[in-house]
């Protein structure tokens, strides 16, 4: 009798450490634990790569005069890497808990899109810069097309500036709930 009570309470121990382990699996993350996460996987290595944009932003602005090997760099090496980069965001996402985790992800993957879209205007300039350098005179219609990309590049830029700002909003309230 007490070997069957000893093996029955056994089972009972090894049942519930059993059911413990599923039940923790669908219990939600905490939002400081999904952060620190997020933040080790996610805004650390694209804080890493803003600092490697940085260098190959420099290193653009210093070929601009060189319109084919500025616009080359700036569509074989600039906007695939900032391609990657919202590769990080986007891959992420799917996994995410926590409401404010993803709003802030949503945020940066915003941030992402309108940088990388910003980059694409500044690609369709070089493509007119490619185009006539070898002009001694700009068409007015040229003219028209590259001050309306100018024009709609600055109204990223502004943009981007605004999504900065509440991304860093976002990532302070979770700085200081922990």
């Amino acid at each position: 009798m007490k070997r069957s009570l000893f093996l029955v309470g056994l089972l009972a121990v090894f049942l519930a450490a059993c059911n413990s382990g599923n039940g923790a699996e669908s219990q939600p993350i905490s939002v400081e634990k999904e952060f620190e996460d997020y933040r080790k996987n996610v805004l650390e290595p694209l804080d890493e790569r803003s600092f490697e944009f940085a260098e190959m932003f420099n290193h653009s602005a210093s070929i601009i005069e060189q319109p084919e090997e500025s616009h080359r760099y700036m569509e074989e090496e600039v906007i695939p890497f900032m391609e990657e980069t919202r590769k990080i965001a986007t891959d992420a996402h799917d996994g995410l808990v926590n409401e404010k985790i993803q709003k802030l992800n949503e945020t940066t993957i915003e941030y992402l899109n309108l940088t990388l879209d910003s980059l694409h205007k500044s690609a369709e300039l070089s493509a007119i810069d490619v185009d006539t350098a070898n002009v001694d005179t700009v068409t007015e219609e040229t003219y028209q097309k590259a001050v309306k990309i100018h024009e709609e590049n600055m109204e990223l830029q502004e943009k981007i500036d605004r999504t900065g700002v509440e991304m860093d909003r976002q990532i302070d309230a979770l700085v200081n709930e922990q």
